[in-house]
């Protein structure tokens, strides 16, 4: 018989597994079949929503490595000043002690700002590393100016990606969350899909059987993983 496919399956695994039935649906010889049909075009529609949802949340997993990326700039910049203040030559000293007044206005600290804040006191110390004064300091620390070339770059791409996340966000506040739509298609598979081939493989198995069967192996397959998955976290959290 076929099993329901287990409600706490992760978002992912329900838009694939629904895909992959779907597909299996078209070369199924079944597509004429007028309830499954109409079975069809709305879990198609509501998993069709659920990957354009899926697809919004890694926007925020992309902003938050460039975030990342920009952090570790940062840290690039001071540690080498930090370096060239321990150097053997009175003249480089002073140039490091000069650019190391503008980046402590702001500090390793920024990293730590959330990303609107960060975002500011970059865009602010980049101006103040910008000063005719200061450039003439970072002119004799050698590599320095690579580096804040570097965090010019990471800041840039920061911002170009989070203006993309900002339009994404907004779009998101009007659409059905990804927990919401899972809900969605679950209840369709279910609620609709699971009860008629059910019902079909036990009165109409010539028609129904082979395609029910499929059906059944691929919830089968994604309700196992689910079920590995419960358990290991399980183990984990005895063993502690």
């Amino acid at each position: 018989m076929i099993e329901k496919i287990i409600v706490n399956s992760r978002t992912t695994e329900i838009h694939g597994t629904t895909r992959t039935i779907n597909t299996s649906y078209q070369q199924s010889g079944l597509t004429e079949d007028v309830t499954l049909a109409e079975i069809f075009t709305r879990l198609v529609t509501a998993n069709d929503k659920l990957g354009v949802a899926i697809d919004r949340s890694k926007v925020e997993s992309i902003l938050a490595d460039k975030d990342d990326v920009r952090d570790e700039a940062v840290r690039a910049v001071g540690y080498l000043v930090q370096g060239y203040l321990y150097s053997p030559r009175e003249a480089v000293r002073e140039a490091a002690a000069t650019v190391k007044k503008v980046f402590d206005k702001y500090g390793f600290a920024v990293t730590q700002e959330s990303y609107v804040v960060e975002s500011s006191h970059i865009s602010s110390m980049l101006g103040d590393l910008a000063a005719p004064d200061v450039l003439a300091a970072i002119d004799q620390l050698r590599g320095l100016d690579e580096n804040i070339a570097n965090l010019q770059a990471a800041e840039d791409d920061f911002e170009n990606t989070r203006a993309q996340f900002a339009e994404e966000e907004a779009e998101e506040s009007t659409q059905p969350s990804a927990t919401t739509l899972k809900k969605n298609v679950v209840a369709i598979i279910n609620d609709d899909l699971v009860p008629f081939l059910r019902y079909g493989e036990r009165f109409q198995a010539s028609t129904y059987g082979n395609f029910s069967a499929t059906v059944a192996q691929l919830i089968n397959d994604n309700n196992e993983q689910v079920k590995k998955r419960t358990k290991k976290i399980k183990a984990n959290r005895d063993s502690l």
